[in-house]
């Protein structure tokens, strides 16, 4: 199947942003309309965008980022759906991230939990905790849970995938206009990360499973 450049998700968005654009131009509105729905238009243009994207490692046991953004943040906690110490990896998403997520690893998705909650700044403490959140536990010969969280201009997850295999890197939902995505991967990981690193969905490595 052929991937699509710009995601269908997007459509609606890029439609009426480009009608209120030519409207602007047919009816001679002030040059500071024109110039701000043109720019408007090429937003959406770019953040509905789905790049391919190359792992960095397509190894036995190895960990991919699901998302893009900054690692803000890599700690020790308790994990949702497999209610167990894990470790957390948290990246924060800009307005200019692209922001699709895909799957950490090669295996099965296994369990879905949607939480219906706030809108919270992430920058609060408790978003994580109370906001709008999808989690989905990825499962091979290891246990892996991704959980997307709504920001405080999100208003939308998008869940892509149903239950069942899923390939390394491919795509699994999207979260839309900046937002939070937390990993959560077995205590006994390497990571190969650290906090304020970039990273990519679908390529950058993260770590690995069980290596001693």
């Amino acid at each position: 199947m052929k991937t699509e450049i710009i995601l269908k998700e997007g459509y609606h968005y890029i439609f009426i942003s480009g009608v209120l654009f030519l409207i602007s131009l047919f009816f001679k509105f002030a040059l500071f309309w024109q110039l701000l729905f043109f720019v408007v238009f090429l937003f959406f243009l770019y953040f509905f965008r789905n790049p391919e994207r190359i792992a960095e490692d397509e190894s036995e046991g190895a960990i991919i980022s699901p998302s893009d953004g900054e690692i803000i943040e890599i700690i020790q906690t308790k994990a949702p759906i497999v209610n167990k110490e894990m470790i957390k990896i948290s990246i924060r998403l800009s307005l200019f991230d692209v922001h699709i997520q895909r799957s950490p690893i090669k295996g099965e998705i296994k369990a879905k939990e949607y939480i219906h909650g706030m809108f919270l700044s992430l920058n609060s403490n408790k978003a994580s905790e109370l906001n709008e959140q999808n989690r989905v536990l990825f499962k091979n010969s290891s246990e892996i849970v991704v959980n997307q969280i709504a920001g405080f201009i999100t208003r939308r997850i998008v869940d892509f995938e149903k239950f069942g295999s899923i390939k390394l890197g491919e795509r699994y939902g999207m979260i839309m206009f900046g937002s939070q995505v937390d990993l959560y991967v077995p205590k006994n990981a390497k990571i190969k990360v650290t906090e304020f690193q970039k990273v990519k969905a679908g390529e950058s490595l993260i770590g690995f499973l069980n290596e001693n």
